[in-house]
């Protein structure tokens, strides 16, 4: 992909993120409580890394990607659970409510473009996978730390709420989700493999 498509695939990128997390400050101190925001910020920043970068004209580190990795993950799950399990893009009040949109749809697909377009995902290595699970695992932390802290009874998604589900209901969506971001990683890599063994 040439330079100049990258550019702007990471300034449209950063403009929107930025839009759909500035947007989401009226959720006040609970936006570091989402996972959406958090993944989102998260994704940001390596985008941002990513225009120094390419501003500055320096290849890609294979450690760096690792984590580049642990965002792709995050985010496309950020994505996927939200269209199917939270949200409704059939209806009329999904579309209106544009930075959600931004952080559920926007980031997720222009994100996972780009990171498919411009990185050899073959070079993931098993510290890929282990990003992709210790973000959302230090999520978690901060969400039960807080709980245990405050005492707060609010919980932000239905499948981490131990006051609905229980500890077991939780432990249960928690393993559930860690098995499909391994799955979702280890698959990318081998169709990535795969077909650089035809391309070659």
């Amino acid at each position: 992909m040439k330079r100049t498509i990258r550019l702007s695939i990471v300034v449209l990128y950063i403009a929107i993120a930025s839009y759909g997390c500035y947007s989401s400050w009226a959720y006040g101190t609970r936006f570091f409580l989402y996972f959406t925001n958090l993944g989102n910020l998260y994704c940001l920043g390596m985008m941002l890394n990513e225009l120094i970068r390419l501003i500055r004209r320096k290849p890609i580190s294979i450690p760096l990607m690792q984590w580049e990795f642990g965002g792709l993950i995050s985010i496309l799950v950020i994505g996927v659970v939200f269209n199917i399990l939270l949200g409704d893009p059939t209806s009329a009040a999904y579309w209106n409510n544009f930075p959600s949109v931004c952080l559920h749809l926007l980031t997720p697909v222009l994100y996972s473009i780009y990171f498919f377009a411009t990185r050899p995902v073959r070079k993931v290595t098993a510290g890929g996978i282990q990003c992709s699970i210790l973000l959302p695992y230090l999520y978690i932390a901060l969400i039960y730390i807080r709980h245990l802290i405050t005492e707060d009874s609010w919980f932000p998604y239905f499948f981490l709420d131990i006051n609905r589900i229980g500890w077991g209901g939780a432990i249960g969506w928690i393993i559930a989700l860690t098995i499909s971001f391994i799955l979702i990683g280890v698959i990318f890599i081998y169709i990535d493999k795969k077909r650089n063994r035809r391309g070659k």
